[in-house]
């Protein structure tokens, strides 16, 4: 982004008339100060002090003196060449720079437009002293020695209103804290609070704001900047010389904020012509009923007009009466805006006051009876008891203004504020300036969200009564417009947008009622205005100073502001900080910065917001259903309709998607595509955190990292470390946002991955550890590691903590399941959990005895998880979508064209089976081959054993994935069954080695576990009434067993296992060479075949070639739960019979002796063909082990 850049001012090129330019020169306006040589007239703002000291005669020569200096020089300005052109110029007047229209009829109200809707129902007489026994004015305060009484006059008008709206009380609000604070502000840029006030210097903070004197746009720009209004005791006024500066802490402190500025009509009308070089006066009535409708309506009004010679004596003082009645402006020829020297409040009128009763000026008196009820800031020995009467024709008073406060209850330093945050750039104090086109202009502000926040109103300075104003509000702008290549404020989303007819001129502030919108840091939004005079000319406005940097110093940053025009094409967007604007050729030729536009916004309130949450999918894409129809599991495409139906009913905001892990793996559509299917599936259905799981490591690392890079959701793991690079693989949490409710989301990776996926790929080139998952036998390490994860979460200010987990319960080592991560640990509040494949939805107590959620939805989509959490009541609730549920068709269409471009491959025929082949039990999601013997068990074991020619085949029931119903059996059925596409190996172990390996196998019986063998040319029996005596290492690996096997009976072949004779086993590389599951058995063992073949492949070749293509209803494999190989005992065998005494034979059943005998022998024959399943096949395919049958390529 360019640097902002100061922008230089030249005067003013034009004007609707002419621009007229008033010189000085050094007169004298206080005692022991002279004027610099600026532009305007001298800033006299008399404090009471300065009269007082004056006798009748020193008076009397004050008076000659003033009237003699006022006598100005005109000089007319250069036309301008550009179509657009300032309205009006800054003027050194007696209250300091002040902006001054050239037309001084702007603020008033035009033909058609009625300020009134019953002009003749305003009394003859009121005041806010007594509104039917009630007072809506606060006492009358004294300024001192001090220049500030337009700071006086400003929070009198906002005072009234307060009390008379029923906002407040009492109130006493801080004229030496708007004093200071509007010459005395700072760069807000830095600042992130919701209330910062933008990019704008205002003056040099060195000046003595309480000498500089003020106007009624210092005022404006300094409160509708919300700095202020603070109570009176934080920073009590004195009215002696010495008063010191505010606290710098209390700038952008405020009670009660100003939500409008009405500009009210002028009663006095000065105009300039340019032909004659003279002003034109004209005494408006209309504007004095305008001002006492404001008193009745809204409250106190403040004004400025000349106090000079307002003393007994004096031309233009009554001091019987309190009265003033001035025609100065009438005699110097110039407008009331330059000669007023002291701000005030009107409090309330009387019509019948006699112009008798007032003074009658140097040449003009007035025209008619009535005035104004003044309070001054003079304190109460100054007229009567600080009020004053001011007539209705006195033709210096000027700028009547009402400072309307935010309709909020005021209670000093607690007022719960309409709005919470401002945006804004139009921080100067000057921001009374304009251009004006005949032609359709507009003008924008683009801003950047701090924060979760409401976009609830915006405020435009507008700088003529009667002016009509269009309004719209966009959400995140993105176009860039070609001609000029700037942003395009007005693209993006349209929020909200109103035209309204204005009656005042001033500051207003549009609410945007039900088109309000919420933000979140990262959004942008815009208002774009135009606002088109009664004329039907057009304006821009914008901050402006006084030319010299004394008074305020500007800056406007590219990307801010924005300008259009109709010559130059009313869709052409420029920025105002970076091109021209005036046509003069230069960008430092105009006078002006920031549009004078704001947006106010309210913190987005906490709101429940929804965690939908699934594990182990295991490429479980589509829905499923049973026998009778029944879905029973959701699909990716009903998880995409409930996130949406979710979304609807939470807002899209406030709900999450997340993956516990397993995602990747596990059927064709996995393994073919090595997992990116699946990612780019997760990505159609807006996953937004994931953690790994142990199996979105099967592919290897660099695959994984592939993985995460294509994938939209953010992966986490605080305990899965990059041990070369001594840091985490990826980031310990993942911080998320709801409204402003902060969740970390801590990822934790079980550490069983280190045998539960590939060791190999965790191992370096010499077979070291490259990567570790915090593990150790005790498990404290990883308590450790999450804790201080979650302490950092806290610290980073989370308010909730989710633990992203794939851990698990069943089957798990006791050390690393959820539930005692969870006793070990605090300051977690939901545990979403993976791993075990279990559906549960309970409460668990940390190590404080706090409950923590702990919720896991089974596998393969059988449900979805629902964490509803709501900040507002702290609670936390827990459920499972269960199927059937809708499904999303642009999500179903997506998965169906993955699906029929692999089907492509997946859907030959390879083989047929006359019997159903289980993995599963019965529920089609609880697995069989991890507990017990299976059909399709004993088929894979046998495929291995028979590839290799070995004495023995072994397969991990974890690695066999998939049914295989009756019918044909297609390549994509092959691999569903084994889809971790391991390759084949062989070694030479021990009988000692191979039954440590049975016994590793069922060490978690009757939990499920992916070690459990499955087994081919081997029987053996497991007692699970006998404790496992396996031990395991800090990696979760075996490390011998101590006590009583379960293991018991193993043969080989039919024939009892011999402990210190060597057999070959056929299996995958996964248990052999990697030592996965924790087979470190054999990790010495002889490699006879490294790697040959993959397994899926042997599996097709076992049964075309072995089985002649058919797994027939009469083959071994015909019993579902398998040949007999492994025999499952809950206790020991009951004592035999006794022998039967002689004299007392049992009579044979009827079946006879040769039936018994034959059933004997069956059973025997059957249990040694279980045994020696495969052997002559195992012989034939010995001489083909070099060459194995290669179908994959040809299938695909």
């Amino acid at each position: 982004m360019p640097r902002a850049r100061r922008r230089k001012r030249s005067r003013p090129h034009a004007s609707r008339t002419a621009s007229p330019t008033f010189l000085k020169a050094g007169l004298p306006c206080r005692i022991g100060a002279t004027l610099s040589l600026r532009e305007g007239m001298p800033m006299i703002t008399p404090p009471k002090s300065l009269l007082a000291r004056l006798g009748r005669i020193g008076r009397a020569a004050l008076a000659l003196a003033f009237a003699c200096a006022l006598m100005p020089l005109i000089a007319h300005a250069k036309p301008a060449t550009s179509t657009k052109h300032p309205a009006g110029t800054v003027m050194q007047t007696e209250r300091g720079p002040e902006f001054v229209p050239f037309d001084g009829s702007a603020y008033n109200p035009n033909a058609g437009v009625t300020l009134l809707s019953d002009p003749h129902a305003l009394p003859e007489k009121f005041d806010l002293r007594d509104v039917n026994g009630s007072s809506f004015v606060t006492s009358v305060k004294d300024q001192g020695d001090y220049s500030d009484c337009w700071a006086f006059s400003t929070l009198a008008s906002m005072e009234s209103g307060l009390l008379m709206r029923g906002n407040a009380a009492d109130v006493d609000l801080a004229e030496r804290h708007l004093a200071w604070f509007t010459y005395n502000g700072v760069d807000d840029d830095a600042d992130d609070s919701n209330w910062a006030a933008g990019d704008t210097f205002l003056a040099d903070g060195g000046k003595n704001a309480f000498e500089n004197g003020g106007n009624r746009s210092k005022s404006a720009a300094t409160l509708m900047r919300w700095y202020g209004v603070i109570n009176e005791k934080a920073a009590p006024h004195q009215a002696e010389a010495g008063m010191g500066a505010p606290d710098a802490a209390m700038r952008t402190r405020s009670d009660v904020h100003a939500q409008n500025v009405y500009f009210l009509p002028e009663p006095n009308v000065f105009t300039y012509d340019a032909a004659t070089g003279a002003y034109g006066y004209n005494h408006d009535a209309t504007a004095v009923d305008a001002i006492k409708a404001c008193l009745m309506e809204r409250g106190a009004v403040g004004i400025a007009y000349n106090s000079m010679l307002q003393f007994d004596g004096s031309p233009y003082w009554n001091d019987a009466e309190s009265a003033r009645y001035s025609d100065l402006p009438l005699l110097l020829g110039q407008p009331a805006a330059q000669l007023t020297d002291h701000l005030v409040t009107i409090v309330g009128w009387d019509d019948a006051f006699s112009r008798d009763n007032l003074p009658q000026g140097k040449q003009i008196p007035p025209e008619g009876n009535g005035a104004w009820v003044v309070k001054n800031s003079w304190g109460t020995d100054s007229g009567n008891e600080g009020y004053f009467y001011l007539s209705y024709y006195d033709t210096t008073y000027c700028n009547p203004t009402f400072f309307d406060a935010e309709d909020a209850t005021y209670a000093a330093e607690s007022t719960e504020h309409v709005y919470d945050g401002i945006y804004q750039y139009d921080g100067a104090g000057m921001g009374d300036g304009w251009w004006y086109s005949s032609t359709p202009m507009q003008f924008a502000n683009v801003f950047e969200a701090r924060g979760f926040e409401t976009v609830s109103a915006v405020s435009a300075l507008v700088n003529e009564a009667g002016s009509t104003i269009d309004l719209a509000v966009y959400k995140n702008p993105s176009a860039i417009v070609t001609e000029t290549g700037r942003l395009d404020p007005a693209s993006g989303e349209l929020m909200w947008s109103t035209t309204q007819a204005l009656d005042y001129a001033g500051y207003r502030t549009f609410e945007l009622g039900n088109a309000a919108f919420e933000v979140e840091p990262g959004d942008t939004f815009s208002v774009v205005s135009s606002i088109r005079f009664s004329d039907g000319t057009y304006q821009i406005s914008a901050e402006c100073d006084d030319g010299s940097y004394d008074v305020a110093y500007t800056e406007c940053a590219p990307g801010q502001s924005y300008y259009t025009d109709e010559p130059t094409g009313i869709d052409n967007w420029y920025d105002l900080a970076l091109d021209d604007m005036g046509g003069e050729g230069a960008s430092d030729d105009f006078w002006f910065n920031n549009a004078t536009l704001k947006a106010y916004t309210v913190q987005t309130p906490e709101r429940a917001f929804a965690i939908l949450h699934t594990n182990d999918v295991h490429c479980g894409v589509d829905e499923t259903f049973d026998k009778e129809g029944n879905a029973t599991s959701i699909g990716y495409a009903g998880l995409s309709a409930i996130k949406k139906e979710t979304e609807a009913a939470f807002g899209a905001g406030n709900v999450a998607l997340v993956d516990a892990g397993d995602a990747v793996q596990g059927k064709p559509i996995g393994t073919l595509s090595e997992g990116s299917y699946l990612v780019d599936i997760m990505n159609q259905v807006s996953y937004d955190v994931a953690v790994p799981g142990n199996h979105e490591f099967d592919y290897g690392m660099d695959r994984l990292r592939y993985l995460v890079n294509r994938s939209n959701a953010a992966y986490t793991s605080c305990n899965f470390d990059n041990l070369s690079a001594g840091k985490t693989e990826f980031a310990p949490y993942v911080m998320e946002a709801y409204g402003p409710t902060k969740v970390a989301y801590v990822g934790i990776t079980t550490p069983e991955t280190l045998t539960a996926s590939n060791p190999a790929h965790f191992k370096d080139a010499d077979g070291n550890l490259a990567y570790g998952f915090c593990q150790d036998e005790t498990g404290q390490e990883l308590y450790d590691c999450v804790q201080q994860t979650v302490d950092d979460a806290r610290a980073a200010g989370a308010d909730y903590v989710v633990a992203l987990a794939h851990l698990g319960e069943r089957g798990v080592a006791a050390q690393w399941r959820a539930s005692t991560v969870i006793a070990n640990t605090s300051g977690i509040d939901v545990v979403i959990d993976g791993h075990s494949h279990e559906q549960y939805e309970r409460r668990v107590a940390n190590e404080d005895g706090e409950e923590v959620v702990l919720a896991q939805t089974g596998t393969q989509l059988q449900t979805c998880g629902k964490i509803v959490i709501d900040p507002a009541t702290d609670t936390i609730s827990a459920e499972l979508v269960k199927p059937p549920v809708t499904q999303d068709a642009g999500t179903a269409a997506f998965i169906k064209g993955i699906e029929d471009e692999l089907g492509k491959t997946l859907d030959a025929v390879v083989a047929r089976s006359e019997v159903k082949l289980r993995a599963y039990e019965d529920d089609g999601f609880t697995w069989a081959v991890r507990t017990r013997e299976t059909n399709l068990g004993d088929l894979v074991a046998d495929a291995f054993r028979a590839e290799l020619g070995a004495d023995i085949g072994l397969a991990n029931g974890g690695g066999i994935r998939s049914d295989v119903a009756p019918g044909e059996v297609t390549y994509g059925d092959a691999i569903a069954v084994l889809p971790f596409a391991n390759a084949l190996c062989m070694v030479e172990a021990t009988g000692q080695a191979i039954v440590d390996a049975l016994e590793m196998g069922v060490r978690n019986l009757p939990e499920p576990s992916g070690s459990f063998l499955q087994t081919s040319g081997l029987s053996f029996e497991v007692r699970t009434d006998v404790p496992s005596p396996v031990k395991l290492d800090a990696e979760g690996a075996f490390a011998g067993a101590d006590g009583p096997r379960r293991v018991q009976n193993v043969r080989v072949n039919g024939q009892p296992i011999d402990l210190g004779a060597t057999y070959t086993v056929a299996s995958i590389t996964y248990l052999l060479r990697d030592g996965g599951d924790g087979f470190s058995m054999f990790e010495d063992a002889n490699v006879l075949v490294a790697e040959q073949g993959l397994d899926y492949e042997a599996l097709i070749s076992f049964i075309q070639n072995d089985l002649g293509g058919v797994v027939a209803a009469d083959s071994t494999y015909a019993n579902e739960n398998g040949a007999g190989r492994i025999t499952v005992k809950g206790g020991a065998d009951p004592a035999p019979l006794p022998a039967p005494k002689p004299g007392d034979a049992q009579k044979l059943a009827p079946t006879g002796d040769a039936a018994a005998t034959t059933a004997v022998l069956c059973a025997a024959a059957l249990s040694a063909l279980a045994c020696v399943c495969g052997s002559g096949l195992a012989a034939r395919r010995r001489e083909r082990v070099e060459n194995p049958a290669r179908l994959r390529e040809n299938l695909r």
